[in-house]
């Protein structure tokens, strides 16, 4: 289990399997993810989307990737505990699944720079492949930067996933000081992690959160 590198002021317990972790203990299943930007209450029924968000305590809530990246959430909405776990690939980054995770807790009377926030490991620009037509669907983002592509082979280009998650966190007002993210590559240890890339195709990490 790898843990972020950062705590909140409030009791929690949290982070990001890997293939050697037991899935014994891990959160029940809540999510039919779809790559999009829906984030929900959590709730005892599985729902259609990529992020759930929970105030109550000892209530466990978490994705589940193989190269997408997971997002931990956890703040002070006024003065409640507030958590969320979002799951972001370049469609749900693109799309603007941060940006709605931060809006739901801000509507909860939270502040973004209040956030303690992580980026869990996921492909990394080493190894994510994409498309032209993926950098120019990213270049639309507000906080995109030039530096986040760069050139690869026939007309494809690698992506830093990461970089724009990141960006994107900063561009919102998410404090760079609360940054907790474990930044490694999926694709780069298959040893330690699983990676659809990598032909994992059941095989899933956990990037998890509960209220204690």
């Amino acid at each position: 289990m790898l843990i972020p590198t950062i705590q909140p002021p409030f009791p929690l317990s949290w982070g990001f399997t890997t293939r050697l972790d037991s899935p014994v203990g891990m959160p029940p299943v809540r999510l039919k993810q779809i790559h999009g930007c829906e984030v929900h209450a959590a709730s005892n029924t599985i729902q259609a989307g990529d992020g759930l968000w929970t105030a109550t305590p000892g209530e466990a809530i978490g994705v589940r990737v193989a190269d997408c990246t997971p997002i931990l959430l956890a703040g002070l909405a006024g003065h409640t505990p507030w958590v969320a776990a979002l799951h972001a690939g370049w469609r749900g980054a693109v799309a603007g699944i941060l940006r709605r995770g931060v809006a739901l807790f801000q509507a909860q009377g939270g502040r973004p720079q209040d956030l303690t926030w992580a980026l869990g490991p996921a492909i990394r620009q080493c190894h994510f492949e994409v498309g032209q037509e993926v950098v120019e669907a990213a270049r639309k983002d507000p906080a995109w930067q030039e530096a986040l592509a760069s050139p690869g082979a026939k007309g494809k280009a690698w992506l830093d996933l990461h970089g724009l998650l990141r960006a994107q966190a900063l561009d919102l007002g998410l404090d760079p000081a609360k940054d907790g993210s474990i930044l490694r590559c999926t694709r780069c240890e298959p040893e330690v992690f699983f990676s659809f890339r990598n032909g994992d195709i059941e095989g899933r990490q956990w990037g998890w959160v509960r209220i204690d």
